[in-house]
């Protein structure tokens, strides 16, 4: 399991040099400024999972049925893999909502995310692999 989970890990930091990354200023959301990180396992932790933690990276896996909602949090730079899509409304704090479609297989790099929750509006649960970079040593 562990091997697997290592190669789900490279795949993704791989992945995510090749694709060109999404500004989280383009939908809204805030990457500075906000002095308070919101861990999402802690605030909702039946939506994200710890798979893997040590020093140099935490591996969680989100999932959202349709119709759900996850409370409000931020995230550290990640980079995640889509492991299956749907429609999300992202609700960013002081900004107006925002439709995306997570589509199956993409991944890209994020910076620091602000404030925000979001909404399943789809009609599939969408599961996405977030890995945290710690440490690179």
């Amino acid at each position: 399991m562990t091997k697997l989970i290592f190669l789900v890990v490279i795949c993704c930091l791989t992945s995510s040099c090749n694709q060109t990354s999404r500004s989280t200023d383009d939908n809204n959301l805030t990457t500075s400024g906000d002095a308070t990180d919101i861990d999402p396992v802690n605030v909702s932790p039946d939506k994200y999972r710890i798979i893997l933690e040590n020093e140099y990276v935490r591996i969680v896996e989100y999932s959202l049925k349709p119709g759900e909602k996850d409370n409000t949090h931020t995230h550290p730079p990640k980079t995640s893999y889509v492991i299956s899509g749907g429609m999300l409304r992202v609700y960013p704090e002081g900004g107006k909502a925002f439709d995306f479609e997570e589509i199956k297989g993409a991944s890209e790099w994020a910076d620091k995310v602000g404030r925000h929750y979001v909404e399943n509006i789809g009609e599939t649960t969408v599961t996405i692999l977030l890995t945290e970079i710690k440490s690179a040593r």
